[in-house]
């Protein structure tokens, strides 16, 4: 049989190998990414912003819709 020494011994162990597996998995901070691995990772939250005001404009010259003969302007 094992005696109260070897027992407190073995539960001694057991609580610590209990602490450090508690530890490693939950108490430790993921390894830092830095400066450049903190940008892209906020860079990819933000949403893209185009600037272009005229990207999107409707075409309003009262010639085009008023003139049957159509043609494509070379200088466009």
């Amino acid at each position: 049989m094992l005696n109260k020494k070897s027992v407190l011994v073995i539960a001694v162990l057991v609580v610590a190998a209990f602490l450090a597996a508690y530890y490693f998995y939950f108490l430790r901070k993921p390894p830092q990414k830095g400066a450049v691995g903190t940008a892209e990772s906020v860079s990819k939250s933000v949403p893209k912003i185009t600037t272009n005001p005229a990207e999107k404009v409707p075409e309003i010259n009262p010639l085009d819709r008023a003139n049957p003969f159509k043609y494509k302007n070379p200088l466009k």
